[in-house]
């Protein structure tokens, strides 16, 4: 396992607020989900207060600064721009494909091959969620192709299946081609260590889980999410 990966136990989670939320929406039936970090800027008191991993695992966005810096506003979330802003994370992606990322998100401005969340290092060696050919397009190893892009609403991965609005989108994603070793990011892709292919879109909440939630969980987190 790789060490930045910290997996959160037990059901009861203190959000950054130090109020304790047995059934938080990142884990909305209290079933003690395998958080990893868990963003929600949409409703944030600041910004600073919106990279705060919730779960407390510790696991906080990163800040890349100056013109990288996205926007940010209380009822939007994150506001990415399209051309330089993104934020960081730690996650680097198992190859056997156990993880899952869930992300809500408004106002989507469609441009051909931009990422709203992920990473790569090579040929059939990524976790993202791409825009192609009209359809989001789920990596995790290789890739699968999805339905037509809404302009808002929850895309994510489980495992080996891209989800949109809390419903399988695709079908068996392949398998990785090797060990990926870069860290995933928010609002674009880091592509072999490098920020590419920003996104515009506003982002109101982010989870990323240390392993692969059924598709019962996907829904059950994915309305939690929207309802934020």
């Amino acid at each position: 396992m790789i060490p930045s990966r910290v997996q959160a136990t037990g059901a009861t989670v203190i959000t950054a607020g130090s109020v304790a939320a047995a059934n938080p929406w990142w884990d909305p039936t209290g079933a003690g989900l395998c958080i990893w970090s868990a963003y929600q800027p949409k409703g944030a008191a600041n910004f600073a207060a919106s990279l705060v991993d919730l779960s407390l695992n510790g696991n906080n966005a990163g800040d890349p600064g100056g013109a990288a810096t996205p926007g940010w506003g209380a009822a939007t979330g994150w506001t990415f721009d399209g051309i330089a802003q993104y934020l960081t994370t730690t996650f680097v992606p198992q190859n056997d494909q156990s993880q899952s990322v869930l992300i809500q998100y408004t106002n989507l401005t469609y441009v051909e091959q931009r990422n709203v969340f992920g990473m790569t290092d090579g040929a059939n060696r990524a976790f993202s969620i791409e825009t192609r050919s009209l359809k989001f397009r789920y990596w995790n190893g290789d890739d699968q192709y999805g339905s037509a892009i809404p302009v808002a609403g929850n895309v994510g991965i489980a495992g080996n299946v891209g989800y949109l609005d809390g419903v399988a989108d695709t079908g068996a994603i392949p398998a990785w081609a090797g060990a990926a070793t870069f860290p995933s990011f928010i609002g674009c892709f880091n592509q072999g260590g490098a920020a590419q292919r920003y996104i515009t879109a506003y982002i109101q909440a982010l989870a990323i889980y240390d392993c692969t939630l059924t598709a019962p969980q996907v829904a059950a987190v994915a309305n939690a999410m929207a309802a934020l």
